[in-house]
């Protein structure tokens, strides 16, 4: 019973770690130039698609006619750490936000 016991507390100290440490990555993120985009951004750190989503569906009526063309246009123009949206989420793992864009494309 004890060996179960240490077991579950070492593997709840472990994921307490892993979140941990994912709300510190995105804790260290500071957006600067125009931040009317930032949440794209944002989405990709905190691998958030339903972010990602609301950031585009904000942009229909603004500068695009449909979903779909302010994703192109979003994918074309928006970076993120001198990385395109998509280059940006890959390199931070962001693999909601990476289907996402996928699966609408």
């Amino acid at each position: 019973m004890k060996k179960l016991l240490v077991s579950v507390v070492v593997a709840a100290a472990s994921l307490s770690f892993n979140a941990t440490a994912a709300l510190d990555s995105a804790k260290k993120v500071k957006f600067v130039g125009d931040t009317e985009f930032a949440s794209f951004c944002k989405a990709a750190v905190n691998n958030d698609a339903s972010l990602f989503k609301r950031a585009v569906s904000k942009q229909v009526g603004v500068f695009a006619n449909s979903r779909q063309r302010a994703l192109d246009l979003v994918l074309e123009n928006v970076s993120c750490d001198g990385k395109s949206i998509a280059e940006f989420s890959e390199t931070r793992q962001a693999t909601n936000v990476i289907d996402f864009i996928k699966n609408v494309k």
